[in-house]
């Protein structure tokens, strides 16, 4: 997955800088804004401590708000918190601000890293940018 926000952060009153491309690696990885708290860091003051869940599930990606304050949503609809929702190839993935973290999966694949990998290799999010608004 990559970031591709707009990085508008007029609103905050100051700039943040946008995190790299990330691939995930394990079955589970929790996005937050501490470093202690979250495997994936979204320094933003909207993202909460601890605020969702991705998890790789039967080859599909699947992501849980973990009762964040300003919610997780999939292509603008707020997931319950705790309730997993399944991410489709294309599905914009925002937390808690649109503006300084949303992402788009483009695609889960499997690649092979060695033959001695039993269980085939490893899966990888590829991302692209959202739509420009119409203005």
């Amino acid at each position: 997955m990559y970031l591709t926000g707009d990085g508008d952060t007029r609103h905050i009153g100051f700039k943040v800088a946008m995190p790299n491309a990330f691939e995930i690696a394990s079955d589970e990885v929790t996005v937050g804004r501490l470093p202690d708290k979250a495997d994936l860091v979204i320094p933003v003051a909207t993202v909460s401590a601890r605020h969702a869940r991705i998890q790789k599930k039967a080859g599909s990606l699947v992501v849980t708000d973990l009762d964040s304050t300003n919610g997780t949503f999939i292509n603008d609809k707020r997931l319950a918190p705790g309730v997993a929702a399944t991410v489709s190839p294309g599905s914009y993935i925002t937390f808690g601000d649109i503006h300084l973290a949303i992402f788009r999966a483009s695609k889960l694949e499997r690649t092979v890293e060695s033959p001695s990998n039993s269980e085939g290799g490893s899966d990888q999010v590829d991302t692209d940018s959202p739509p420009t608004e119409n203005t």
